[in-house]
């Protein structure tokens, strides 16, 4: 890893590189009268089933595929942080059916640490919509893990270099927020890459990691079975569905905030119009019943942006994470 360094912080000048431009378009109606399509689609997921992308795109595929009237189909391909099922996105057709679930990490950290990926994120997609904008939450094992927070910092202090925690890869969300909070917190923790959260998760309940920070959309399925345990949440608020389950910010990190958008992005060559027609679909799906209640019960807050606000907000998060990105290439993690 370290004979990447020079490349990585070479590379942190994309931090302000512009984002690919997309033409506004007028709004149409919510129910056109020509369907959106005929034919299959296929909604390409980087990551490994069970985690919470793949959560995300289940849950907004099934009725998007009813309201459409043809297949949706859940495609997972983990790998190379993400880059793998990026790439077939990247270079589809550009015919709008061909969708990838896109993390703002596509955009923030894997065109730093990622340099010699297939595409260039910034340029290569058109971004939909944000589905969903979700918290993390700090894991550890519950029958050996500290209680609190501040137990857990006292606990890393006292062993600098000894506590590792998991990811779903290298430059993935769940890696930037560990970083995020190892940084803030002023403990060194060891990074370790998993191909997905879920294997993350399993080696975290076999003893193999000392913690994780997993969304909640992931995350609240090892909570239910008791499986592991949460010791705070990353977002300013605490979440409704865990009122007793304080922020990381008020135990102990002052100013801690780490919440990630989930959302659809295309090919940047499909055409505007097209892209604000998938963006109506998928909005609307997010207004049926079914798709908010399964969102929202796994700690989801919805969102459903234009393609417009989505890229404003991505423009927003780039900078905000190059502090974090230099701190990771420094260390070589």
């Amino acid at each position: 890893m370290n004979t990447v360094i020079p490349a990585l912080v070479a590379t942190l000048v994309l931090a302000t590189q512009p984002l690919q431009a997309q033409t506004p378009t007028q709004p149409r109606p919510d129910k056109p009268a020509t369907p959106y399509t005929t034919q299959p689609m296929r909604f390409v997921v980087p990551n490994a089933p069970g985690g919470p992308t793949d959560i995300v795109a289940r849950a907004v595929g099934e009725k998007l595929s009813e309201r459409l009237g043809v297949p949706v189909v859940i495609d997972n391909r983990a790998g190379a942080t993400g880059t793998v099922g990026g790439d077939i996105v990247a270079k589809s057709a550009p015919d709008g059916r061909t969708l990838l679930l896109c993390s703002s990490s596509v955009f923030t950290s894997t065109p730093i640490l990622v340099p010699d990926a297939p595409y260039d994120a910034r340029r290569d997609f058109a971004m939909v919509t944000t589905l969903v904008s979700v918290p993390y939450l700090l894991l550890v094992n519950p029958t050996n893990g500290p209680g609190s927070v501040r137990e857990f910092i006292a606990l890393a202090k006292a062993k600098p270099g000894s506590l590792n925690y998991g990811s779903a890869g290298h430059g993935s969300t769940s890696h930037m927020v560990g970083a995020l909070f190892g940084s803030m917190a002023g403990i060194n923790v060891v990074h370790v890459p998993y191909k997905g959260s879920s294997q993350a998760a399993s080696d975290l309940m076999g003893g193999q990691l000392q913690f994780e920070f997993e969304a909640v959309a992931g995350g609240m399925q090892y909570l239910k079975g008791g499986r592991l345990k949460a010791l705070g949440i990353s977002s300013t608020k605490r979440l409704p569905a865990l009122p007793d389950l304080p922020t990381i910010a008020e135990s102990g990190v002052p100013g801690f905030e780490a919440t990630v958008g989930h959302g659809v992005c295309v090919t940047a060559k499909t055409p505007p119009a097209l892209v604000y027609r998938l963006y109506q679909e998928l909005a609307a799906t997010l207004k049926i019943p079914e798709v908010r209640e399964r969102l929202t019960g796994i700690g989801a807050e919805i969102v459903g942006n234009t393609p417009e606000e989505y890229q404003a907000a991505i423009r927003a998060e780039i900078p905000r994470w190059e502090k974090i990105v230099r701190e990771i290439a420094a260390k070589g993690q």
